[in-house]
């Protein structure tokens, strides 16, 4: 039988095709159905103008695809971040100390205002 990954170490390569498959697949009919919600609320206002109707706030349908591509889309994208690497500066701030932090005068002056 396969074992799942433990959590922290790295997905098996079968696993990995398949979980990423489905986040782009998310990501792509988010985008669709984001297509889809514009053409529904440019035929909304359409409607509401042939018919003389002044225009208050969006059907419920359309708020409601919204929060679903919303939530489908964000989904998808952070389901499909790669593994960051870490900055490797520990040896670099290591060698530093406190005096080498300092700014220096070149960047601070106080002479702003000409002298009469």
């Amino acid at each position: 039988a396969p074992t799942l990954p433990t959590p922290g170490s790295a997905l098996l390569p079968s696993h990995m095709g398949v979980g990423r498959r489905f986040y782009k697949l998310a990501v792509a009919a988010s985008v669709l159905l984001l297509a889809h919600v514009t053409v529904c609320a440019i035929q909304h206002r359409e409607y509401l103008k042939a018919m003389q109707q002044p225009f208050t706030y969006p059907p419920v349908e359309i708020v409601l695809q919204c929060a679903l591509v919303l939530v489908l889309g964000a989904w998808g994208v952070l389901g499909l971040q790669a593994n960051f690497v870490p900055i490797r500066t520990t040896t670099h701030l290591a060698k530093q100390t406190v005096d080498s932090l300092d700014g220096g005068p070149e960047w601070v002056h106080f002479n702003t205002r000409p002298l009469r």
